[in-house]
């Protein structure tokens, strides 16, 4: 944990992922800690991608807020379980907020997770909802807090993420767009990666040279091209 956490410079906020496949809680329990006891000051939220049912996930929460959670990042799969999970931590006392990522961007209606009272917080990614401005009209529709995060993106899509996060009214948690530092390299000379903590917002050029390098397979650009192709037919 302490080689991982060094790529990054200096850390406010850490995202450990959780429920992996293979994994067992006292896993995830030692990889909370070590953060915790790398990163005494440090917020931490743990992502289970909707790896857990919902008493795992009362279990595994219940015993990682002892380390203090900011929040967890959709522990079940499921709305309805994400709003059993809320309630059922809140009337415990647990303190652990629960935040929706793929109830949100995987949903046909992103906007049901914030009416069924599932989710204390969203969070956005540009690409799965739209682009910028539609990731904008979701949060302001939904009325709660946002955290702006990305994929394994290039500088290209960390940019989408930076412009959005800029455009956002508040921005009470740190955003999770610091994934650059996780490449080998990137698309531009100049990557997007956090410096001090932050990462400005400025313009992204890609370099001919590197995109060549990393040029898709013409297998794989044809795929792109058919799934764009569908994807056109359906919203059209």
């Amino acid at each position: 944990v302490p080689e991982v956490l060094a790529r990054f410079g200096r850390v406010d906020a850490v995202k450990v992922k959780v429920a992996e496949r293979g994994q067992t809680l006292d896993d995830d329990a030692a990889r909370v800690a070590a953060v915790r006891s790398a990163l005494p000051d440090a917020a931490i939220r743990v992502d289970a991608n909707g790896g857990w049912d919902v008493p795992d996930a009362l279990e595994a929460l219940t015993r990682l807020a002892a380390v203090g959670l900011e929040y967890a990042e959709q522990p079940v799969p499921t709305i309805e379980g994400l709003a059993e999970v809320r309630r059922r931590l809140r009337d415990a006392g647990t303190p652990v907020l629960i935040a929706a990522d793929e109830s949100v961007r995987k949903e046909s209606d992103p906007l049901r997770v914030a009416r069924a009272g599932a989710a204390d917080l969203l969070v956005v990614k540009v690409a799965p909802l739209g682009g910028v401005r539609r990731a904008l009209d979701i949060v302001a529709q939904a009325g709660l807090p946002a955290v702006v995060s990305s994929a394994l993106d290039t500088s290209v899509g960390i940019r989408a993420g930076l412009a959005l996060a800029a455009a956002l009214p508040e921005l009470p948690y740190a955003c999770g767009l610091g994934t650059v530092s996780l490449f080998g390299s990137d698309i531009t000379l100049d990557p997007l990666v956090a410096d001090d903590g932050a990462i400005r917002l400025r313009e992204v050029a890609a370099d001919a040279g590197l995109l060549e390098q990393f040029a898709a397979t013409a297998e794989r650009r044809d795929w792109w091209l058919a799934r764009l192709r569908r994807v056109h037919a359906l919203l059209h």
